[in-house]
């Protein structure tokens, strides 16, 4: 698997995420329509208080799966209902959450995405999803041309 991770956005604390051990503890599919996607959220923020995740991380969590899949759905599917959108939540052995999305379209290079708070860019009515993911995530990386989204919590 290629990784284009986001560089400098690895507050790993010295892990190796190549060598965690995840277990999968969801894995749902939804269309590339909009009106899916609180469900899915919702889906995942049960399954973390199922895991006593912490109420601040779980919120933290849940907005950065609405963000990726929004993106996921605007973006990777063009809001087409026919297409689908997966989403895993992992639990790594000693506890870190690990959520991937995964969308059908043709990716993008995260490094071509403009800094919402650039001046230029403060007032744009869209952008900031990745910088959101990137600000309530510990780890994330981008995968697979882009068409991925791995995030970590710890």
């Amino acid at each position: 698997m290629t990784s284009e991770s986001s560089a400098g956005h690895n507050k790993n604390n010295g892990r190796d995420r190549d060598q965690r051990e995840l277990s999968n503890v969801l894995d749902l599919r939804m269309p590339g329509d909009p009106d899916a996607i609180s469900a899915v959220a919702d889906t995942i923020s049960e399954a973390l208080a199922g895991l006593d995740v912490p109420e601040e991380k779980r919120l933290e969590i849940a907005l950065a799966v609405q963000e990726a899949l929004a993106n996921a759905v605007v973006h990777g599917c063009k809001n087409d209902a026919s297409k689908e959108v997966r989403c895993r939540l992992e639990r790594d052995s000693s506890g870190p959450i690990v959520i991937t999305v995964t969308d059908p379209g043709r990716g993008f290079l995260p490094a071509d995405v403009a800094d919402p708070n650039q001046p230029e860019n403060l007032y744009a009515d869209h952008g900031r999803g990745v910088y959101l993911i990137r600000q309530l995530m510990d780890e994330v990386h981008f995968e697979n041309g882009g068409n991925q989204i791995r995030m970590w919590k710890y």
